[in-house]
């Protein structure tokens, strides 16, 4: 949690480093992490991976499909399409399928915990990349996360060691 309030206030009790919107859209994002890890537990034991994730992919587009209809679509070059479809499969398809099969050889608190790293691994690739400078506060923020998540690890692997 402390790390978690460094970065978000940058050190200053009295302001936030992010917008209020940046806040919502992480917490957000946290609650549907613990969600597709969770939920589809119990499927997973019964029916075929690929068959949960496209089954979630159809029930998921349908409350956008009437948008999508009624909208027309943009005239748009080769590599935009080649672009949006590799996003789709790949990034999308094919990345929550891998993290769906994970959960059959590690339990998916580990797996939850694993995929902390995508926010660390997205910081560094801004960090290198694009020229984000991060303040001193906010590394030591960052460290503590990753303590955190090294830390729980360590004691889920003692105390299963112990059973």
């Amino acid at each position: 949690m402390t790390g978690t309030f460094l970065l978000v206030t940058n050190g200053h009790i009295d302001s936030l480093a992010l917008s209020i919107a940046a806040i919502a859209w992480g917490i957000g994002a946290g609650v549907s992490q613990v969600s597709y890890t969770l939920i589809p537990a119990k499927l997973l034991s019964s029916f075929d991976d690929k068959l949960i994730v496209g089954w979630g992919m159809l029930l998921g587009s349908l409350p956008l499909s009437g948008f999508v209809l009624s909208t027309s679509a943009p005239k748009v070059s080769m590599i935009t399409i080649i672009s949006i479809a590799f996003i789709i499969v790949f990034g999308t398809m094919l990345a929550y399928l891998l993290y769906l099969m994970s959960t059959k050889y590690i339990s998916p608190s580990v797996t939850g915990m694993l995929s902390a790293f995508e926010p660390l691994t997205a910081t560094v690739l801004s960090v290198a990349f694009l020229g984000t400078h991060l303040a001193p506060v906010q590394l030591l923020g960052g460290l503590f996360i990753i303590a955190t998540v090294l830390y729980k690890q360590f004691l889920i692997g003692r105390i299963s060691g112990l059973f």
